[in-house]
Formats: C-alpha cells, sequence, structure tokens
C-alpha cells in the first residue's frame, strides 16, 4: 500500500469516528427527549443528560480527530514538489 492510499484510508477511519458518535447522540438525545419531556424537570433532566452526554461524546470523537489530522498531514507530504 503506498502512502497516499494509507493517508486516505486513515483520514476516512477518523472521519468516521467523529461523525458515527455525533449521529448516535442525536438519535439518543432524542429518544431521551420524547420519554423525559412529560417530567415536570424536563428541561433540566435533558440539560443534566446533554451535558454529561455531551463530555463523553467529546471523549469519543478525540481519537477521530487525531486521526484525521494525521492523515490530512501525512497527504500533505506524500505529495511530489512540481
Amino acid at each position: 500500500m503506498n502512502i497516499e492510499e494509507g493517508a486516505r484510508r486513515m483520514k476516512r477511519a477518523g472521519q468516521w469516528m467523529v461523525v458515527v458518535p455525533f449521529f448516535v447522540m442525536l438519535l439518543v438525545m432524542g429518544v431521551v427527549g420524547i420519554f423525559i419531556m412529560g417530567h415536570p424537570n424536563s428541561v433540566y433532566l435533558v440539560g443534566r443528560f446533554g451535558l454529561i452526554y455531551g463530555v463523553a461524546l467529546i471523549y469519543l470523537e478525540i481519537p477521530g480527530w487525531v486521526l484525521w489530522l494525521a492523515g490530512w498531514i501525512m497527504e500533505g507530504f506524500a505529495k511530489n514538489p512540481d
């Protein structure tokens, strides 16, 4: 495998590691929001759950951002200077 193909695969894997947790977070927040809406303190509960889940999401996405950035840098080094 050449370096361009490796960089492309690193970027693609990093993108998936960033996008998938984000959409899972949207889905979970929507489901939790629907079930909690009847509760008198629903705004407080959804906000608290969103904060906890948002912090966990950031920790899940950091490796994806790093991998995406490393693939982008590696692709830059692989280009032939003209």
